[in-house]
């Protein structure tokens, strides 16, 4: 038997995409969205997007320092141009190449020839019987059922989706390995934070659904919450 043995796999990740070179600006922005969602930024592995950056204003180093120290771990870059290329190389990260912007004009384009179904990877499913009280903090690596409440304070994460019979009224981050595809569903909705992929809405007022049946999905990169 070999000693090692290669496999293709599909690992989602979370990208980081920069408005500028700021250093502190970066800084700053990394740390209030580590304060408001400090699930997401425990060791994520993540994948720098430099389209915004310009390597002048701002080193690689840099940069990778301001993610290690909020608790993000780069593996990798897109859209590494020029210098930066160099850059990517010297750090040891994964040249992922160029992001993939999926037009209107290519969607039609595939509606046209047809729908092609593609099969999606098997997650193992762990279910909570129970409520999941005020400070305590459920992870799983795949889907979670919670056959509970989530209460006030109280956090809970997977991988894959998250699906709560009961009320939602702490914090549930789904994709939390950067699975855009996750889905968050609960029976009652009044939760104090929801993520998917490393994108996520913090509530200070009661939400809009609030007591309402809701699934939370992203598309086109935006969260919507969807009462049902």
């Amino acid at each position: 038997m070999d000693a090692v043995n290669l496999r293709a796999g599909l690992v989602p990740l979370t990208t980081l995409h920069f408005s500028n070179s700021d250093e502190q600006d970066i800084r700053q922005q990394l740390q209030q969205k580590k304060s408001e969602a400090p699930a997401l930024f425990r060791n994520l592995p993540c994948v720098l997007d430099l389209t915004g950056l310009e390597a002048g204003q701002i080193s690689l180093t840099t940069l990778l320092a301001l993610c290690t120290d909020s608790g993000l771990l780069p593996v990798g870059v897109r859209n590494a141009q020029g210098e930066w290329q160099a850059q990517a190389q010297d750090a040891g990260l994964a040249d992922l190449g160029r992001g993939k912007i999926r037009t209107a004009e290519t969607s039609a384009a595939h509606s046209s020839e047809g729908t092609a179904t593609v099969a999606a990877p098997q997650r193992s499913v762990k279910v909570h019987r129970g409520n999941v009280r005020s400070g305590q903090q459920l992870y799983t690596d795949g889907d979670l059922i919670i056959l509970g409440m989530v209460s006030a304070g109280a956090e809970v994460l997977a991988t894959g989706d998250i699906h709560i019979y009961g009320a939602l009224r702490g914090r549930a981050l789904a994709g939390v390995k950067g699975d855009e595809t996750a889905v968050i569903a609960c029976q009652n909705f009044d939760a104090e934070l929801v993520a998917i992929a490393g994108q996520y809405r913090l509530f200070e007022t009661a939400p809009e659904q609030a007591q309402q049946t809701v699934v939370v999905a992203l598309t086109d990169g935006n969260l919507n919450i969807t009462s049902v």
